[in-house]
């Protein structure tokens, strides 16, 4: 049966169906960086940034589906967790807060049951960096595990086996991470990459339907987004 590739578009949704999570407020929480110091840098808007999504011309053998869901900002049960948990919803509410958000997912028509989200988020200032240096943290400070919920009450989701991988080359800076989550007896591992190219974050995350721990991010897919991104925002 065919699944639907909005069912994957962030960790959050993915795990939508055992865990209940609900949509959050798409209004960031924290003010945004003053225009001082984001003139000198246009901020893409999320136009632009669907722009810089990678597409059939760009890349073969995936599956491809937008995703217009309704925003989610799951909620962490430690403070010091909440970059991560941050890093599994969807949408501009984060911190720091993003400008813009736009997100599709591949489908891999040659490894059945691969499926990857990418998410491109634009920032003002230095909140592209500020999230880089936050996730690297979090990963130390929450390697032995945080749980999330959805913000109006949804069921419960443990991430556990949280550590950080071997960062892919591309890009300004770049972090990679594992981590699985576990809702009503589910397990699902996920693989996620984010990637700073100026003032925009690219978020890969990588799951597999058929076979979870078969997990990865293809290079393919990768290098192609990479090349799009500089490409169509510049370097």
């Amino acid at each position: 049966m065919r699944r639907p590739l909005r069912a994957v578009a962030t960790a959050a949704v993915a795990l939508a169906c055992v865990a209940g999570c609900s949509a959050g407020s798409s209004e960031p929480d924290t003010p945004a960086a003053s225009a001082t110091e984001s003139s000198a840098t246009p901020v893409p808007s999320e136009i632009r940034l669907a722009g810089a999504l990678a597409t059939r011309t760009d890349v073969r053998g995936y599956r491809l589906e937008d995703n217009d869901q309704p925003a989610v900002r799951p909620k962490a049960d430690r403070e010091e967790c909440r970059p991560l948990a941050d890093m599994t919803g969807s949408g501009v509410a984060r911190n720091p807060a993003a400008k813009a958000w736009s997100s599709r997912s591949y489908g891999s028509t040659t490894e059945r049951g691969l499926a990857v989200t990418t998410s491109l988020f634009s920032y003002e200032g230095e909140g592209a960096a500020t999230t880089i240096a936050a996730v690297r943290t979090a990963l130390k400070d929450c390697a032995d595990g945080f749980s999330t919920s959805g913000n109006n009450g949804g069921a419960t989701v443990e991430y556990v086996d949280v550590r950080t991988d071997e960062a892919p080359s591309g890009g300004d800076e770049a972090v990679a991470w594992s981590m699985t989550g576990k809702a009503q007896g589910q397990r699902v591992p996920l693989r996620m990459t984010a990637v700073r190219q100026g003032n925009v974050l690219a978020l890969f995350l990588a799951l597999h339907l058929s076979d979870p721990e078969r997990a990865e991010l293809p290079q393919d897919l990768y290098d192609a987004q990479l090349r799009k991104l500089k490409q169509t925002l510049g370097s």
